[in-house]
């Protein structure tokens, strides 16, 4: 994969390459030789591997009740974290997520991704005050976020953490047959409830090309602001080993039962 970037104070950070810098360019060749018929098929030079939330990457909400059944927090942060689980129900990031998007060549020759947008689907709606909570954040430093995105801006564009420019106004990745790619994204709302997917133009044998990426399942991303004027009717957090009612969210004090 070759990377055509801007000045590199902030572009080594920004795409995390998975296989370049861990197969010898021999290991890579026969990884490409044993991919299936058809990946030289025009417009389908770009595979989709893996879309999936980093975990530890925010609070979810679960605006369906009754509850889902979780046994304890361990078990909500569990479920949550599942790529299965998030497929099958209903579920908002809540005040920021960080997504994972892993991309794959597909064509002998170098498919080139231009720009990678996001698009809302609908307009954005107030946020969500009830549901239940899962504190699910990060016990440590965690890796640095590479690019960024305010969902609820008048138009949420994809920009570096670092200097806050956008990273394919002045740069491009390409993709040779068999290269992977890993992106990370943190999406943010100051407030309102936004669903939107992500757009990817690339240049695949001399055609400009689109492809759309969504969440697991087939949906669209989701997120909402967090209720700092009201407690949710159920948190779950690494407090607390059961599930907490608005009333003890609001004492700031563990039950006594919590462990």
């Amino acid at each position: 994969m070759s990377l055509v970037t801007k000045p590199a104070a902030w572009v080594v950070g920004v795409i995390l390459v998975a296989l370049g810098a861990t197969f010898s360019s021999g290991l890579q060749s026969l990884f490409s030789g044993l991919l299936p018929d058809g990946w030289s098929e025009p417009g389908s030079g770009i595979e989709i591997v893996d879309v999936r939330r980093k975990p530890m990457s925010g609070y979810v909400l679960i605006p369906d009740l009754p509850a889902p059944g979780f046994e304890d927090f361990a078990d909500a942060v569990s479920s949550v974290n599942d790529p299965a689980w998030e497929a099958n129900h209903e579920w908002y990031a809540v005040d920021h997520v960080v997504w994972e998007v892993t991309l794959v060549g597909r064509h002998g020759d170098p498919v080139v991704i231009t720009d990678l947008r996001p698009e809302r689907t609908g307009p954005c709606t107030k946020k969500l005050p009830q549901g239940i909570l899962v504190k699910d954040v990060p016990q440590g430093e965690g890796e640095k976020i590479e690019m960024e995105t305010a969902i609820d801006a008048n138009v949420p564009r994809l920009t570096s953490v670092d200097d806050g420019s956008a990273y394919f106004d002045d740069g491009t990745v390409t993709l040779a047959k068999g290269e992977t790619v890993v992106i990370s994204i943190e999406a943010t709302s100051g407030g309102p409830t936004c669903e939107w997917v992500f757009e990817a133009d690339y240049v695949d044998h001399g055609k400009r090309e689109t492809m759309t990426i969504k969440a697991p399942g087939d949906r669209p991303f989701a997120i909402t602001g967090f209720a700092h004027d009201r407690a949710y009717e159920t948190t779950w957090d690494i407090g607390c080993k059961r599930a907490m009612t608005p009333e003890e969210v609001a004492a700031r004090t563990l039950p006594a039962d919590c462990r």
